[in-house]
């Protein structure tokens, strides 16, 4: 009796296990755009907010949550500290919906701070 006991536990978690791989859809093309965006943020943090940083700001801020309102500053910088705070925002967004089947979006809205 005990042996089927413990044949059933094992059975019930490797079937836990499984199920668990299954149910996440995780749409690579999207985490590889999420990502490259991340990146460029990275890498021009300190140095130049130009064009492709400011889109990628905007990509970023229609997913997951930015402090746009916190670059409506007098220079329209984003402020490192502030940018270190939402980079861990991103992540744990994006590792918190990644299996939800993420789909890019075909217009995205522009925050205030970037608005001509």
């Amino acid at each position: 009796m005990r042996k089927i006991s413990i044949f059933i536990a094992i059975f019930l978690v490797s079937c836990n296990v499984s199920k668990s791989k299954i149910e996440c859809n995780e749409n690579q093309k999207f985490k590889k755009l999420f990502f490259s965006h991340i990146a460029n943020i990275d890498q021009n943090i300190t140095i130049f907010h130009g064009e492709k940083f400011i889109q990628s700001v905007i990509f970023i801020s229609n997913y997951a949550p930015t402090s746009t309102n916190e670059i409506m500053n007098y220079s329209r910088t984003y402020p490192f500290g502030v940018y270190e705070k939402d980079r861990k925002k991103w992540i744990e967004w994006y590792e918190k919906n990644k299996c939800n089947n993420i789909q890019i979006k075909k217009k995205h809205i522009i925050p205030e701070a970037y608005i001509k």
